[in-house]
């Protein structure tokens, strides 16, 4: 079957659409965790993700996250009591909650986490954000 010049001539068009709104949606994202960061864990995490001192520890280049980034969310949204090793060294300082943030809200801080602050981590998607969720023990 052959499509008409005229229906070929569209695709190229929507082509640069659909590739325009992705970046859109892409940054948008991106922003949006980016802000959320600063308002909600900057605070203690610092800015640039470092950590603080031996009392919070660090999302740069963070060898938990690479291993652990599906328990990320259940950590942002009920908080966390105990040790955790981070890059070869332990830290036992409580993390609050933040019950108030959104499922879409931490799908973006996550986000923004596991790929910033030199973190190469596969970012994951909201189903997989939300399935995490669910499954927080």
């Amino acid at each position: 079957m052959r499509l008409p010049k005229s229906v070929l001539a569209v695709f190229p068009v929507l082509f640069f659409i659909g590739l325009l709104l992705g970046n859109l949606f892409f940054f948008k994202t991106q922003e949006q965790g980016q802000k959320l960061y600063a308002q909600h864990c900057a605070s203690c995490h610092m800015e640039k993700g470092e950590g603080l001192a031996n009392l919070i520890p660090p999302l740069a280049e963070a060898d938990w996250l690479a291993q652990n980034p599906e328990k990320v969310a259940c950590i942002i949204r009920y908080g966390q009591t105990g040790e955790v090793r981070v890059n070869g060294k332990t830290y036992n300082h409580p993390m609050p909650a933040n019950l108030q943030l959104s499922d879409t809200e931490i799908h973006n801080i996550t986000n923004f986490i596991l790929s910033n602050f030199g973190n190469k981590v596969s970012k994951r998607t909201f189903e997989q954000i939300t399935k995490d969720l669910r499954t927080c023990h």
